[in-house]
């Protein structure tokens, strides 16, 4: 019976853990992303951050603009990387705000 208390003591722990709010990427939901004014920013459903200008669509040339409006859109940090992509007038970033 002490055994038994011990080894539940400890599974209620280990649960307590793996419980925490947020600690699980996949349980969370969409990013809360900042309306910039120019500029317009949504998720694809695999989670990328797909950014556009709203005056003239952006140019293959213009990833650094794009990367600053993307910047501004996630509160300080787009998580940018090598698979960043433009794709007809928009700046694609695939994973999302960091």
């Amino acid at each position: 019976m002490m055994r038994a208390g011990v080894i539940s003591a400890g599974a209620l722990a280990l649960a307590g853990c793996a419980a925490v709010p947020g600690g699980n990427e996949a349980s969370k939901g969409p990013e809360r992303l900042t309306p910039i004014v120019g500029y317009t920013a949504a998720q694809d459903a695999a989670g990328a951050l797909v950014v556009t200008r709203d005056a003239t669509p952006f140019a293959y040339d213009e990833g650094a603009e794009a990367k600053r409006a993307a910047n501004a859109i996630c509160g300080g940090a787009v998580a940018s990387s090598i698979d960043d992509r433009y794709r007809e007038g928009a700046w694609i970033f695939p994973r999302g705000c960091a």
